[in-house]
């Protein structure tokens, strides 16, 4: 069974990636997710939507990267 999400958890793809903050469910059931891409020294704000079987949550000694 896919998990739930709220807004406000962090979030990564299953598949590896960035931490990812959860911003909004949408009624498709897509969770609308937020993350930066860093490229030097300039950070690029992100969003896309993912659906919940393509997402694990984060614990809290994963958040810090």
């Amino acid at each position: 069974m896919a998990e739930t999400f709220k807004t406000g958890d962090v979030v990564r793809l299953r598949s590896g990636g960035p931490n990812m903050t959860v911003s909004d469910t949408a009624a498709s059931g897509l969770y609308l997710c937020h993350w930066f891409n860093r490229d030097g020294d300039v950070w690029t704000p992100q969003h896309a939507g993912f659906k919940s079987a393509q997402l694990t949550a984060v614990n809290g000694a994963d958040q810090s990267q």
